[in-house]
């Protein structure tokens, strides 16, 4: 009988001690695409942007991050590419229209683990919402690509900072 009492509160200890493990998930925006052709659909980063992809590496240096999250898009995958060289990860994809299928992933697979997501400008806060966070930014303008989003997430809570990286 104290055997199964031992192994119930060493699971129960277990159990939490997983709910109070942070989950920590940048989400930026790719950088800058090329406008040339306003025909093309799936354009690839400009040197703006491949810059703004290098500033994303040393914005994160230092962190271990365990996952990169990308549309199936060049400038997303692009944006992501140095980092998940530095790290030495793949480049997971995800459908932008599915932003609950994307948090429950992280949250089920990644939990208190750090994470990265690059998106576009009209799906970020939403996005943030499907994580149960809110920002005190309203838009995102398609000339905006310095935005970079923190969440915390501690069981329920979930807390949001919104800060700029690369050249603003």
């Amino acid at each position: 009988m104290k055997r199964v009492l031992f192994v119930f509160l060493i699971f129960c200890a277990i159990q939490s001690l997983q709910a109070q493990q942070t989950t920590r998930i940048w989400i930026v925006r790719h950088g800058e695409k090329n406008l040339e052709d306003p025909k093309e659909k799936d354009p690839e980063l400009t040197l703006k942007g491949k810059e703004r992809a290098l500033a994303l590496v040393k914005y994160l240096r230092g962190k271990k991050v365990s996952a990169l999250f990308s549309t199936d898009y060049k400038r997303t995958r692009e944006t992501l590419t140095p980092l998940a060289t530095r790290m030495k990860l793949p480049i997971q994809l995800y459908n932008s229209k599915d932003n609950k299928a994307l948090a429950d992933t992280i949250l089920n697979n990644y939990k208190g683990k750090n994470v990265v997501i690059c998106g576009h400008s009209n799906r970020i806060l939403d996005i943030i919402a499907s994580f149960g966070g809110s920002t005190s930014v309203k838009e995102i303008s398609e000339e905006e690509y310095s935005y970079i989003f923190f969440l915390e997430i501690k069981g329920e809570q979930v807390i949001v900072k919104d800060r700029h990286y690369g050249k603003l």
